[in-house]
């Protein structure tokens, strides 16, 4: 049985709304969604309502459980609950702070009363669960469709609505709202009108703030940064052409400058935005990559985020810097902001191209970027970890020089140490241990280690240039030319390409580090493992890091089995075995530092690249003088004794013996020790005889 009339006008004036979200302007619009523009017909069924939320809220809550429902009955009383809502609520205002806010808002970025409507409308709609469900009634729209009902809605002609919601429109350009303007598509009014992003309907409806502060979700004030120009040396003239060209586009107020910035993570891209805004005395704002739930957002709210700050920043002299921009050029941006492929890398030029602000771009990797947007920046700066010298540096500056040498090398030496690695770690283990000490570098070890662990690399190591023997000499070298003069030669020429070669463990390597030493130069050892990928062209790549890199750090580069990269062209079964060579020769002949290559097959080595050593020095085994001395050495470094030199006679008559020789049976001495000089002197014979074996060969039937 319907209500009188009466009591349902009494209840409607007394309570209002039953939702707490739910207001008189939004019963007004879902009203006039349900009646005007003809929702009722998915609300009402035939044997209820399909939103009994909704029902309630429109005051059809005693037709709910009528069993003896009938649809034009309910139509009847939504009318008359319509009526009765009208007469009244003739003024209906909008809810809690939404208005005062929507005014400050208007004020800031100069928009009129009728985006002011539109804006405030699609608030609701996120807010208010009767509009938003309301909304959802009204069923499929296409895009005239949808403008003639938001038109009817908020009395705006449909002409100039279709202004508003155009992409070079306010308030699609200041990033607040989302408009699905695709014409084949079909979908509901809340997925073709939307606010820009989650968080401001919330803050416009309910915060009291300052109307900057309503945008706190999009981009906040950048905190100062810690380093300083001498951080950068490697990157002086890079950074010398940005301050300048900032400067300049700040004065003149240009538009579309844009700076890429591209690194491994942590080597100071975001360091260095903040720097350049430091020297320029001007606020950088940084783009939020996560909502107030500390969420990622997506690739769209960010753009959104980003079209918020030009607006709302465009009359001051800012700077913007946008991080991981690797999703914004790989998603597909909403519909009606730009159509995915051809269209959407239209609209990303174009918003580079316009841009009131200058920008920074941050990025981790550039190989996902099209040409056609890398093009767009003006400036683009590739910031790969610091040379030796300048990791060095930082690492001695983020600790007050509180850490050991010895860590402080391995730390320098390993170049997945970035930065931004090291300094955490300094900064949690000095809170940690204040003072300097064992515990302080056991402490930022460990951190350091664990941090390369998850990222895919090795732990820290000894540094290269620590790892000769206190009794290393280069008297030990037989080689087939005087080494004298060598170490003051490279003082006054540092260019040169020298190969070492000969039978393995003659001490190739371990003069090279010699010499790094010697030259007070870092040492940078690459190895095969350490160039050779299985992906086509991916060796190359490797071979060219590696030699810029050592050019950069100024470090000797000492290159282990060189004839993996410079085999004789002549004998390559693949085409990528000669790309190779043809790399590697290259990377030799342009190369402005000390370049070693050491081998065991020289024979075996394309004759192009003998022509480009400057000195090929054989080493070769050990001669008696030479192996006297260094069993000496061990013996005294053992503690053992041959007071008849009758385990020294034993090695008269060896040939073969290598300084690698004797540093094996060292490592062995270790657990497992030398109880006699004798049998130090056996284990050497057999390591001789190892090498015997193994030039044997057996012919026919004979053994």
């Amino acid at each position: 049985m319907p209500i009188p009339r009466s009591l349902n006008r009494s209840k409607v004036r007394s309570s209002g709304p039953h939702n707490a979200d739910t207001c008189a302007l939004t019963l007004k619009w879902s009203f006039m969604m349900m009646l005007d523009l003809g929702g009722h017909r998915n609300l009402i069924q035939r044997h209820g309502f399909n939103d009994d939320d909704l029902a309630i809220e429109l005051g059809l809550q005693a037709l709910i459980d009528e069993e003896d429902f009938h649809p034009r009955q309910a139509l009847l009383r939504l009318k008359g609950e319509r009526k009765l809502f009208d007469e009244t609520f003739t003024d209906c205002d909008y809810p809690d702070l939404l208005e005062e806010n929507l005014e400050a808002l208007g004020e800031l970025l100069g928009l009129d009363a009728a985006e002011l409507r539109i804006l405030g409308f699609c608030v609701l709609m996120q807010t208010d669960p009767t509009l938003n469900n309301a909304a959802d009634l009204l069923g499929m729209l296409g895009f005239n469709r949808m403008l003639a009902a938001i038109s009817a809605l908020l009395e705006i002609p449909q002409l100039q609505l279709t202004h508003y919601l155009s992409n070079d429109g306010r308030l699609v350009r200041a990033g607040l709202l989302e408009v699905n303007t695709m014409s084949s598509a079909v979908t509901t009014l809340s997925s073709r009108l939307s606010v820009g992003n989650s968080d401001l309907p919330g803050l416009m409806r309910f915060n009291q703030e300052e109307p900057i502060d309503l945008f706190k979700y999009a981009f906040r004030l950048s905190p100062p940064g810690t380093l300083q120009l001498d951080n950068y040396e490697h990157l002086r003239q890079h950074v010398n052409i940005a301050q300048s060209y900032l400067g300049k586009a700040l004065a003149e107020g240009r538009k579309g400058v844009n700076i890429l910035l591209y690194g491994p993570p942590g080597t100071g891209k975001t360091q260095l935005s903040r720097l350049l805004a430091k020297t320029l005395n001007t606020d950088l704002y940084e783009i939020a990559c996560s909502d107030s739930d500390g969420d990622p957002v997506s690739a769209s709210q960010r753009l959104c985020a980003l079209r918020s700050a030009m607006s709302v920043l465009h009359s001051q002299s800012s700077l913007l810097v946008l991080d991981e921009i690797e999703d914004i050029f790989d998603s597909p941006m909403p519909m009606g902001i730009g159509a995915r492929n051809k269209a959407q890398k239209g609209w990303i030029n174009r918003m580079l191209e316009e841009n009131t602000l200058p920008c920074f771009w941050l990025s981790n990797s550039v190989e996902s970027l099209d040409a056609a947007h890398i093009r767009r920046f003006d400036l683009v700066i590739e910031l790969p970890n610091p040379p030796r010298a300048q990791r060095e540096q930082i690492v001695r500056d983020c600790s007050a020089n509180k850490l050991g040498s010895e860590l402080v090398e391995k730390l320098v030496d390993n170049e997945h140490a970035t930065p931004a690695v090291v300094t955490r770690a300094v900064r949690i283990a000095r809170s940690l241990n204040p003072r300097a000490g064992k515990a302080l570098d056991a402490t930022v070890e460990c951190l350091v280690d664990s941090t390369l662990k998850a990222q895919g690399f090795g732990k820290l190591e000894a540094a290269q240039g620590q790892r000769l023997p206190s009794f290393y000499s280069p008297d030990l070298i037989n080689a087939d030319i005087s080494l004298d003069g060598l170490v003051e030669g490279l003082r006054k020429h540092a260019e040169a390409r020298l190969c070492f070669y000969g039978p393995p463990g003659t001490g190739k390597t371990a003069f090279g580090c010699w010499l790094a030493q010697e030259l007070d130069r870092p040492l940078m050892v690459q190895r095969v493992s350490d160039l050779v990928s299985p992906y086509v062209g991916q060796t190359e790549q490797n071979l060219a890091k590696a030699f810029e890199k050592a050019s950069q750090d100024g470090a000797v580069l000492l290159l282990d089995e060189v004839d993996s990269f410079l085999q004789d062209r002549r004998k390559a079964q693949q085409s990528w075995e000669v790309t190779a060579v043809n790399e590697m020769l290259t990377q030799m002949e342009s190369y402005r530092g000390l370049f070693i290559a050491s081998t065991n097959l020289i024979r075996d080595l394309d004759e192009a690249s003998l022509r480009r050593f400057d000195m090929k020095i054989h080493f070769g085994y050990l001669c008696q003088p030479q192996v006297q001395q260094l069993f000496g050495a061990h013996l005294q470094a053992l503690k053992l004794k041959d007071p008849a030199k009758a385990a020294s006679l034993r090695l008269k008559s060896e040939q073969q013996l290598t300084p690698g020789d004797f540093a094996s049976v060292a490592r062995r001495a270790r657990f497992k020790p030398f109880a006699t000089a004798n049998e130090l002197a056996s284990a050497l014979i057999a390591e001789t005889r190892l090498k015997t074996a193994g030039q044997q060969r057996p012919i026919g039937f004979v053994h």
